[in-house]
């Protein structure tokens, strides 16, 4: 059995404007990863941003499991919820840098390429996307965490 050429694959999955509107920075996902004995691990992360309608960035900790099993299994799925958003995105992630200069503890820069982006809505069903805020003794973290997006994002992406 041969491995498929450029040719043969699949053009790249695109997320609808409206997706990457929320994901430009601190919408609230769920990452899933496969470790080394196939067992699946679910992340919660909001340091996601869309470079482009095909692509993701996320900062990993270093020191966790996600980022562990990238290295073994590049395959990752995320789930995102905003308000009447349900979507779920699967993809191939590579470390691009492997570490991030404003975030305060060790992050990679991970970029996933997508292959399946899915509306999982209902008709008749309203989501209501999670949020998270920053109470008032750590609002410097938020210049912080627009710091890494800042470094995230790179251009752009033009929806």
């Amino acid at each position: 059995m041969t491995s498929p050429t450029l040719l043969d694959r699949e053009p790249p999955a695109e997320m609808p404007p409206e997706l990457v509107r929320l994901l430009l920075g601190g919408q609230p996902c769920v990452v899933a990863t496969v470790d080394e004995q196939h067992r699946p691990t679910t992340t919660l992360m909001s340091w996601v941003v869309a470079r482009d309608p095909q692509t993701i960035s996320i900062a990993i900790d270093t020191r966790g499991r996600a980022l562990a099993n990238i290295r073994v299994n590049p395959q990752v799925a995320l789930e995102v919820l905003g308000d009447d958003l349900c979507y779920g995105l699967r993809g191939h992630a590579v470390v691009e840098k492997e570490r991030l200069a404003s975030a305060p503890f060790p992050c990679a820069l991970v970029e996933v390429h997508l292959e399946e982006c899915k509306n999982h809505g209902a008709t008749g069903v309203k989501f209501v996307g999670p949020r998270y805020h920053f109470e008032p003794d750590k609002q410097h973290r938020s210049s912080v965490e627009q710091a890494i997006f800042a470094e995230m994002k790179g251009t752009a992406p033009t929806v």
